[in-house]
Order: structure tokens, then C-alpha cells, then sequence
């Protein structure tokens, strides 16, 4: 992963505009720049690591110290983005980056060509989103235990879509080639051993809408695998499966998700959070006897359109890890994460948002005993999508 400073910024906007120059001269294709500024207002109590304070996690811990919790208030801006789409008869191009990176420096995160082979077929080749979804309604960047993406990036692929229409029905079958390590294995997992690939990862979805109650519902299903080595010489096969509905009844919206993994922890999706002395980590995906570790997640959440303006959502979310747990010193076992919002369309392209968040972690401490932790998270965000 490539990081970019400021300077970085004014390259790509130079190179947008000498396209736009370009397309004026040859065939003028269609440019659309596309992306979001977003601004958060955090009050976070357990729920990050200190020092310093860093944007809060969506994981909790016991942060007493001295009889002091350890809170926070910040404002954040990284998760501004900017891309764009370039689209010439059937070649599509897009390209996306964010301020996530090291200082708020800007940096590259999607870029992809995609080939309409024929009006059913298409293909992508680059580095795009994984096939895999884990969706939520929370407005919490780091979102809730299990269904949140924790790498904004995209992953190196060749994918071949599909879409075809009968009965009523829109199915949407898709395959694709993956390098998908690095979103199975934890950063420690992948720098403490020596874990090797010799063939891209498999991924495979296939999703039915379908016409509900005046509009579309959706249910969806995938699976993700890639073979690994282990000290160069085991070889294991994780994978993540996932099952969503996406349903909806006149103004509300209802969404469930479940996700199971094996041998891919990191996949979950957690922000881990504690100090210096009490740290709650996620569970690597290999135990010490090369024994995988398993996880599933479910969630179960709605979106009320209550006017035109202004709107309601909420949800829970729960995550539990398996499998020789306790021998993994200070690993989370369980996570599940509640949430209230409320938003309110300031302008057509401008809403805010105001979400309480509730978080509980169990994990086992130093003498492998359950400790239970509570987090509390309440932030306002404003967003301007153009």
C-alpha cells in the first residue's frame, strides 16, 4: 500500500485535468469526480488507546486507572474521500483515495478498469473492493463489532460480473481472483511468521433482487478462500461465507447480516482498543499447534425514513471467536455493539447525524479469566457528498 503525501493531492488533480484537456481533443469521454467531505465530533469513554488519544475503537475495555475511566472528545476529518469515474463507450476507469493515512496525508485506495464485455458480462481488473459485504446502518466509521471493514482499501483482482433479468428477478452472479491474505490475518499473525501465497484467492457471490412492497429487496450470499503457508511448508485454506437480506416495508428498512469465518479472524472487523498494561487483542487466526480459529457474527438493524428530512436507524451486533481461545493471552472472545441515530438532511447534499454508541468486550486477562468491559461513544458528524 502506496502512501502519498500533499503533494501527492496536486498530482492527481493534475492528471484529472490534463484527461479532461485530452478527452476535449479525442473523443470526449464522460469525467465525474465524485467523493465526500466529512467531519466527526467524538465523545468516546473506554473505547480507545491512550496516549495519545486516537480516534476511539469499537471494541471496550477496563480503563480504570487511579479510579479515573479514560475519556475523550476530538474532532476528525479523514475519512474525507475523493475519486473519480472515467467512462468511454464500454471501458470504465475509477480511481479513490482518503486522508486515513499517516497525518492526514492523502492516499490511494481503489483504481480499476472495468470492460462491458455485452449488456449480461463484464469484467474488472485492479484494485477494488473485495466481493465480501459486511454492512451496517451505524454512521461510526469504525462502525460495529463484525460488520465493519477496517481497511478502507481495496484489494488486487481480475472479477467477472454478471447481471440477468427473469421473472422479475435481477441475479447478479459474480467470480473473481483475490489476494485475500492480508484481510484473513492479523497484522502480528503476518509479520511474526512466515506466511507465504502461491495462488490468488477465490471469491464467489451471487446476489436476487427482487420487487417488495413498491420497491427492491435484496438477498445476497459469498464465500472467500485463499490457500496459505504457514513457515513456508502448512498449508491451510481459510475462508469467510457470508448470508444478507436487505428488505424493505414502505419507509423502513430492514437489514440482517451473517458472517462466518475460519482460519480468518481479522476479517471481523474489529478496532482493538486498551493501554499500555492491559491490552485486548483480537485472536490470531493460527493457534501455537496451527489449529484455526473461527468466528461468527451476526446483526440484525433497521433505517426509518421518518420525513423527507429527517430519519431514525439503529441496530445490534454480535461477534464471538472460537476455538483455543484461552491460549492466546489477553484475546477478545466476544464483542457486540448497540446503536441509536438520528439524521436530518440539512440540504440535498448535506446530512448530520447524531449516533449513541454501546459497546461490550469480553476477553480473557493475564490469568485467563473472563474480564467484561463496557464502552460508551456518542458522536455528531456532517457530511457534504458531491
Amino acid at each position: 500500500m502506496r502512501y502519498f503525501k500533499l503533494w501527492s493531492l496536486a498530482f492527481f488533480l493534475t492528471i484529472l485535468s490534463q484527461s479532461a484537456l485530452a478527452a476535449q481533443l479525442s473523443s470526449t469521454p464522460d469525467i465525474d469526480l465524485f467523493g465526500s467531505i466529512k467531519q466527526y465530533f467524538v465523545w468516546g469513554n473506554n473505547n480507545y488507546t491512550p496516549p495519545p488519544p486516537t480516534y476511539p475503537a469499537n471494541t471496550a475495555y477496563n480503563g480504570l486507572k487511579n479510579g479515573n475511566q479514560f475519556t475523550n472528545f476530538q474532532t476528525y476529518t479523514g475519512t474525507t474521500k475523493l475519486g473519480a469515474s472515467i467512462k468511454e463507450d464500454r471501458i470504465r476507469a475509477d480511481i479513490e483515495g482518503d486522508f486515513e493515512s499517516d497525518n492526514n496525508t492523502f492516499w490511494l485506495l481503489k483504481a480499476y478498469f472495468s470492460y462491458a464485455i455485452n449488456d449480461n458480462l463484464s469484467f474488472l481488473i485492479g484494485e477494488a473492493n473485495p466481493i465480501g459485504e459486511l454492512n451496517t446502518f451505524s454512521d461510526n466509521y469504525y462502525a460495529m463489532p463484525g460488520f465493519n471493514q477496517t481497511w478502507p482499501f481495496g484489494t488486487d483482482q481480475l472479477r467477472l460480473e454478471g447481471s440477468f433479468e427473469t421473472h422479475k428477478l435481477i441475479i447478479k452472479p459474480t467470480i473473481a481472483l483475490e489476494n485475500l491474505n492480508r484481510f484473513f490475518l492479523t497484522d502480528d499473525e503476518l509479520k511474526s511468521k512466515n506466511i507465504t501465497t502461491k495462488i490468488p484467492g477465490i471469491g464467489t457471490k451471487v446476489d436476487v433482487e427482487f420487487p417488495f412492497e413498491g420497491s427492491k429487496a435484496r438477498l445476497y450470499g459469498f464465500l472467500e478462500t485463499q490457500q496459505i503457508y504457514i513457515n513456508s511448508k502448512d498449508s491451510h485454506w481459510p475462508y469467510v461465507y457470508g448470508l444478507g437480506m436487505s428488505l424493505p416495508v414502505k419507509n423502513l428498512t430492514l437489514q440482517s447480516e451473517f458472517v462466518y469465518g475460519h482460519g480468518a479472524t481479522n476479517y471481523a472487523g474489529l478496532i482493538e482498543s486498551g493501554d499500555s498494561q492491559s491490552e485486548t487483542e483480537v485472536p490470531n487466526c493460527y493457534s501455537a499447534h496451527s489449529t484455526a480459529r473461527k468466528f461468527r457474527a451476526y446483526n440484525i438493524e433497521a433505517n426509518f425514513a421518518i420525513t423527507d428530512k429527517w430519519g431514525m436507524y439503529g441496530g445490534f451486533d454480535k461477534l464471538n471467536f472460537m476455538s483455543d481461545l484461552n491460549s492466546s493471552n489477553q484475546s477478545i472472545q466476544s464483542a457486540d455493539g448497540r446503536f441509536l441515530g438520528i439524521s436530518y438532511n440539512l440540504t440535498k447534499s448535506t446530512t448530520l447525524r447524531l449516533e449513541y454508541d454501546i459497546f461490550k468486550t469480553n476477553y480473557y486477562n493475564q490469568a485467563q479469566n473472563i474480564t467484561t468491559a463496557k464502552a460508551r461513544q456518542l458522536f455528531l458528524s456532517a457530511e457534504y457528498d458531491f
